[in-house]
């Protein structure tokens, strides 16, 4: 039997925490030949650190998605992994890619929100109209086999302009219960984004606030 030392086992315990409270999702994006996706990343294994998402300029085709948002990683681009790719050789990438791109995102997990004494939860129903076939807010969250990383489905940003933003009742943090009463627990990410893409321009949403 080998040994483990007291700092590396100390080491991948940290790493194994931080892989509980990370998510991923699979982000498609269409865009026209000579475009740009609207969105500046950071890192590569020249720059220590995961590539990773630090801005999303307003209007552009990464931000009207709705499905990325700054903090998220990109490990892969088209099938690519980015693991061993220099900085300009990410950015070089994603200029020339095709005008479908398809990304590989990982992101921080929203935190559990544990209802006690001090905290109520209250509902609201907000019925939106959509734009581009999104509602102008990104989720995250959802259920997963490994108990760990469920969460309820969470909206963690609310675009400036869009749809939700407009209508003013919905602030990130909060939780997507149902979509015209389709209930979302116990539905994965992908599948609630299904939902979503899915439903009607206008839906009643079911939102779920402190």
């Amino acid at each position: 039997m080998i040994a483990v030392s007291f700092k590396c086992r100390c080491q991948i315990l940290r790493r194994l925490t931080k892989e509980e409270f990370k998510g991923s999702t699979v982000v498609e994006l269409m865009k026209k030949e000579g475009t740009t996706l609207g969105l500046t990343v950071s890192g590569g294994i020249d720059k220590d650190g995961k590539p990773r998402v630090s801005n999303l300029r307003q209007g552009g085709i990464a931000a009207r998605s709705d499905q990325l948002d700054v903090g998220d990683y990109i490990k892969a681009v088209n099938g690519i992994n980015l693991a061993k790719f220099r900085h300009d050789e990410i950015i070089s990438l994603l200029k020339n890619v095709g005008e479908r791109v398809v990304l590989e995102v990982e992101y921080e997990l929203p935190p559990v929100s544990v209802q006690g004494s001090s905290v109520i939860f209250r509902t609201v129903e907000v019925t939106l109209h959509k734009e581009g076939n999104t509602f102008g807010f990104v989720i995250r969250g959802g259920a997963h086999d490994d108990r760990n990383k469920s969460r309820p489905v969470v909206i963690t940003c609310v675009r400036p302009g869009g749809p939700a933003d407009r209508e003013g009742t919905i602030k990130p943090g909060d939780r997507l219960l149902s979509v015209d009463g389709i209930r979302l627990l116990g539905t994965t990410h992908a599948e609630a984004m299904s939902i979503l893409k899915q439903c009607g321009q206008e839906a009643a949403l079911l939102i779920e606030y402190d």
